[in-house]
């Protein structure tokens, strides 16, 4: 009877310790299974980043081309901003010009560059920013139109162009140097790169 009672304890004391050692295993692998949290929210972090970077503002790029016999030519960037809508002038082959002449440029409205070349000039819409002639014969300028004016408004409707005038002789408002449409029909003289044409016109000149 002794020898049978003593078997018994033996074989319940060796279940009770591979149960022991079957609960430390689960442990250990309780531990490594929790590691891998801090790599997720890393993820996170920068797929945030990327979204808040990708607004774009919208633009159109149109071209302006020779007029008055010059070689004149160059780029008007209109883009929406917060402030307001931006026209900026990029402009080249200003040629016989001092450093620091100053042409007067507009966006004009009722009319086309054809009209203008042909002597009859619309009336000015929106005043833009001189362009300053710089030593290699470019210039440029940036202007910021405000009171909510849009570039769906620039290419609809009544026609209009942004015309660059030579410089300044008299208080005549002098003849364009370069010219683009604005507005669809304008003519050959726009091209776009992003979100149509654009315009404007007011006061004849």
């Amino acid at each position: 009877m002794k020898t049978k009672a003593t078997l018994l304890a033996l074989t319940f004391v060796t279940i009770l310790g591979a149960s022991g050692c079957g609960g430390e295993d689960t442990s250990s692998t309780g531990g490594e299974d929790t590691s891998s949290t801090g790599r997720e929210e890393t993820t996170a972090t920068t797929v945030g980043g990327n979204e808040v970077t990708s607004v774009q503002a919208s633009s159109t790029q149109v071209y302006l081309t020779p007029s008055g016999g010059t070689d004149a030519s160059g780029t008007a960037t209109l883009t929406q901003t917060p402030g307001g809508l931006e026209v900026k002038l990029d402009m080249q082959n200003l040629i016989g010009d001092e450093i620091g002449t100053e042409h007067i440029a507009h966006i004009h409205e009722g009319g086309t560059c054809a009209d203008d070349r042909a002597g009859n000039g619309a009336p000015v819409r929106y005043p833009l920013t001189s362009v300053i002639t710089a030593q290699d014969g470019t210039g440029t300028s940036t202007t910021v139109l405000q009171g909510g004016l849009t570039l769906d408004q620039l290419s609809s409707g009544t026609p209009k162009y942004i015309n660059v005038h030579a410089a300044q002789t008299d208080n005549e408002t002098p003849p364009g140097i370069s010219c683009a449409d604005l507005s669809p029909g304008g003519g050959d003289s726009t091209g776009t790169s992003k979100g149509g044409p654009t315009s404007g016109g007011g006061t004849r000149g």
